[in-house]
């Protein structure tokens, strides 16, 4: 390598990483400074306004509640009306009678 190469590619390496040290401060700023003056506070203020204020659980319909339980209840009911005859016909093949 000649010493005119070697004098190209000190200067060569010199603008990139100048180039790249001032990319990266950029970036730096334009990231931290905002934060940095404003204060991680106000930031944490800002996204905690955008935040849906409607409860995260709703009331309960106690009456509907109350219906749903009645509704099971009967079809229960009804179930074990229509079943019983065969459950007593297992009980007693099973030796539990």
């Amino acid at each position: 390598m000649s010493p005119v190469d070697a004098k190209m590619n000190a200067t060569l390496q010199t603008v990139v990483a100048s180039f790249v040290a001032g990319a990266a401060a950029m970036v730096l700023l334009g990231l931290v400074a905002p934060v940095a003056v404003k204060g991680g506070l106000s930031i944490r203020d800002a996204m905690a306004a955008t935040v849906n204020q409607a409860p995260l659980i709703q009331p309960l319909d106690v009456a509907a509640v109350r219906a749903q339980i009645a509704a099971a209840e009967t079809t229960m009911n009804t179930a074990r009306a229509q079943t019983e005859s065969q459950i007593e016909r297992l009980d007693e093949l099973s030796g539990r009678r």
